[in-house]
């Protein structure tokens, strides 16, 4: 198995096997904890060869430098088919979502898990936001 895409973004869907994304970031801003995003999505694409087809298990965990979860981990189980004549097929996943509370600032991963065994993980940082002539942001 390999991962073609791991990314957290506003919004995102899979409308018959095309992985649809908009707005990919990579952290979130605010001036004081907690940090609230009120919706977001984690999306992966991964591509399975025909001998990995067959129900497997999804682990989204966000946890900080440490290694300690900052929310509860998010799971989904999903099957792959490969058709007959297909030495690869791929597999998307979209978790949506609402109300991602972030209690601490600093430099946090979003790991990617199947089966249980680690496949991939991306940075999220998550800032004090400074203010600027009105405006609160983090550059990405």
């Amino acid at each position: 198995m390999k991962v073609e895409v791991l990314a957290i973004c506003d919004a995102a869907t899979d409308y018959q096997g095309r992985l649809n994304i908009l707005g990919v970031f990579e952290g979130m801003a605010a001036p004081k904890t907690p940090v609230v995003r009120d919706r977001c999505s984690i999306v992966t694409r991964m591509r399975f060869r025909s001998d990995e087809t067959g129900t497997h298990e999804l682990t989204i965990c966000i946890r900080n430098s440490k290694g300690v979860l900052l929310i509860p981990e998010m799971k989904a189980g999903f099957a792959v088919k490969a058709p007959a004549n297909r030495k690869t097929v791929a597999a998307n996943m979209v978790l949506n979502v609402n109300q991602l509370k972030i209690d601490e600032f600093g430099e946090h991963e979003i790991a990617l898990f199947v089966d249980g065994v680690l496949q991939e993980s991306i940075p999220l940082t998550v800032a004090r936001a400074v203010k600027k002539r009105g405006r609160n942001r983090m550059d990405n």
